[in-house]
């Protein structure tokens, strides 16, 4: 049942990802939520998704840098969390801001410090999209956090 929720959010962030590309409007939701995923699904699951977010975001045979990195950050930030457990709610956010700031600074620098504010509108919309993703999972998984206030 968990594996089918989490493939329809991923097949969701997929439409709303490509829907929005195509007015010209881009954010990384499947990297995202790909992200995020890492911190609720074991290896094997993990790589189910992935593999499954690469061939939808990319259908050539071919593999490129940017493709490598968008497969190997939600696997890296997988064995990160394996390795250091923390609150979720805490380490969310600050993987999706530092793989984003990585990922971007090494496939598209230009964008990266040369058009900041899409660059930040891109990370705002990731946050948010992260957040929903989390909360989606979290009642999924029945999970009791703490709450902030």
């Amino acid at each position: 049942m968990r594996l089918t929720i989490a493939l329809l959010i991923l097949i969701l962030a997929s439409g709303v990802q490509f829907w929005l590309a195509g007015g010209g409007v881009f954010f990384n939701l499947i990297f995202t939520t790909l992200i995020v995923f890492a911190f609720f699904f074991d290896f094997w699951e993990m790589a189910f998704f992935v593999l499954f977010g690469v061939l939808v975001v990319n259908w050539q045979p071919a593999i490129s840098l940017e493709l490598f990195l968008f497969a190997l950050f939600p696997l890296l930030t997988f064995a990160f969390h394996s390795l250091f457990r923390s609150e979720r709610w805490i380490t969310i956010p600050v993987a999706i801001v530092c793989e984003l700031f990585v990922f971007y600074g090494i496939v598209a620098p230009r964008f990266l410090f040369g058009s900041p504010i899409a660059f930040l509108e891109d990370l705002v919309v990731c946050l948010i999209a992260g957040g929903l993703v989390f909360l989606a999972l979290r009642r999924v998984y029945h999970e009791k956090t703490r709450h902030l206030f």
